[in-house]
């Protein structure tokens, strides 16, 4: 805003910042002499907010859209890009400064609406400004010996952040891929990802710190079983497995197993330092788990309770539970039905928390997976990052395989079927069985610009990507491929 300050409040500012050069002095004689000499502190040029005025009709909130102010490189940008689409040929502008200025000038050129044009800010000032070409802000000190200008950004993202990216690119080849193999199955053991790949007659186990790394050491395995593979399962200190026997065996390395002694149905998954597990009597089915705690009995399942074939077994810190839960997904039940419902263990006991409106279909061996996505606070143009569980792939009970995504932000309780910004990409085939990990990758960008909201740039960040390892198509064909995906928002440089 373009105001005239009485001297006497020049003064008293040039008191208060007595740390910086001196933005005022007065001659000794003033009645001889009315000039006066000012600082050539940035100071007197410097703008301290700019901010585009509210108008609902260009974008929800679109007044609370943070600007950084760079006064070394020049530059007034929006860090957190407006949606894809805004229109920003004709919007308002809020300015304020450090101190007094004699004037404030934008220029326009080279936009799609507005001509090549000057225009004086006022704190009255009710033109709207075209941001679709170059647009530089011109500021004069108040005794015209200093100016600055600034080039102003109205940043639009050119693709959907909110989107789930899946770039043919990223696509690596599967760890262990062979054709002849009768199982394929990856698993995070701590620190360390492992591979299992075997038939009849060899096995195979693969290892590495990254399932972005591209060298994977190879090991042949001399089992004194045969491996069911697709029952692998990893705590952070050990593996285990069921051999075509329904014998349970673990491993600490992945090379020497021992037999654990029970003879089990399937595998659950894992929980803490325990695999979690059913076994039969040939009528009925009983919740089990290795090794055994102290006071545990095996417990029937319950009603419709999945007892082989279920999404993998995922656990998380969940804000109002003071133990770690776990959630399955889909599965066959005891009596041979496939089943839609998500199973939550607490460490203790099972228990079915999805509710009964949700879209997931009944569904068996799908990928399950905890990620991210965002939501939008609640009166301003800032979106905060919320844990969120994810769907992808498995069978149908109609035989053919699923090709949507569901997600839930609610630890599974309710659940939304993604749209087309939240899907798998055309390309990629259908499957079941894969397994999908989540990990965390630096990303390093340039500095750009001013600090957002901290005292230094952000040049780098984790970023979590998604990988999905291996899985069947239609016709039981292991699939070749990692597939990475990443939501796009988070690859974006942050905004703190």
């Amino acid at each position: 805003m373009i105001k005239r300050t009485p001297l006497y409040l020049v003064m008293a500012m040039a008191v208060m910042l007595s740390s910086l050069p001196t933005l005022v002095s007065c001659n000794k004689d003033k009645d001889k002499d009315d000039s006066y000499t000012y600082s050539t502190s940035k100071q007197t040029t410097l703008v301290t907010g700019f901010a585009l005025q509210k108008d609902e009709s260009v974008l929800t909130n679109l007044d609370s859209v943070y600007f950084s102010v760079d006064y070394e490189n020049g530059l007034i940008y929006n860090a957190d890009s407006l949606p894809v689409g805004t229109d920003i040929s004709e919007l308002k502008v809020t300015l304020s400064f450090m101190n007094t200025v004699s004037s404030a000038v934008f220029n326009i050129t080279g936009a799609t609406e507005q001509a090549d044009t000057s225009i004086t800010y006022t704190s009255s000032m009710s033109q709207a400004l075209d941001f679709t070409g170059k647009t530089t802000l011109t500021v004069t000190s108040t005794d015209k010996e200093q100016v600055k200008v600034y080039e102003i950004k109205v940043l639009v993202h050119k693709f959907n952040p909110d989107s789930l990216i899946w770039d043919k690119s990223w696509r690596r080849d599967l760890p262990g891929y062979n054709p002849s193999a009768d199982g394929h199955k990856a698993v995070q053991q701590g620190d360390m990802y492992r591979i299992m790949v075997a038939n009849d007659e060899w096995c195979e186990l693969w290892t590495s710190q990254s399932p972005a790394q591209g060298t994977w050491e190879r090991k042949t395995l001399s089992l004194p079983f045969t491996p069911d593979v697709p029952t692998l399962a990893a705590t952070d200190e050990a593996l285990f497995v069921l051999g075509t026997d329904g014998m349970l065996y673990t491993s600490t390395d992945g090379e020497e197993w021992t037999s654990c002694g029970v003879e089990w149905y399937s595998i659950l998954g894992c929980y803490g330092d325990r695999v979690l597990g059913i076994t039969t009597d040939g009528s009925a089915y009983y919740h089990d788990e290795y090794p055994r705690r102290e006071d545990f009995e095996p417990t029937a399942v319950q009603d419709g309770f999945p007892v082989s074939h279920s999404s993998g077994m995922i656990e998380s810190d969940y804000k109002w539970s003071i133990s770690q839960q776990a959630m399955i997904v889909g599965g066959i039940n005891a009596q041979g039905k496939m089943i839609a419902d998500v199973w939550g263990y607490d460490g203790n006991s099972w228990g079915k928390i999805s509710n009964a409106n949700s879209p997931l279909p009944p569904i068996a061996d799908a990928a399950l997976f905890s990620y991210y996505t965002y939501k939008t606070l609640s009166g301003v143009r800032r979106y905060a990052r919320q844990q969120t569980w994810y769907v992808m792939g498995g069978r149908l009970a109609d035989g053919k395989l699923n090709d949507k995504i569901y997600l839930s932000n609610t630890q599974g309780v309710t659940w939304i079927k993604g749209d087309s910004t939240m899907s798998q990409a055309s390309y990629m085939p259908k499957f079941y069985g894969a397994q999908a990990f989540v990990n965390f990758e630096t990303i390093s960008a340039a500095a750009q610009g001013a600090p957002r909201r901290v005292k230094t740039p952000v040049t780098s960040w984790e970023c979590p990507f998604i990988y999905l390892f291996g899985g069947y198509n239609d016709q039981d064909d292991l699939l070749p491929y990692v597939w990475r995906g990443v939501y796009n928002r988070l690859t974006n440089t942050p905004v703190y």
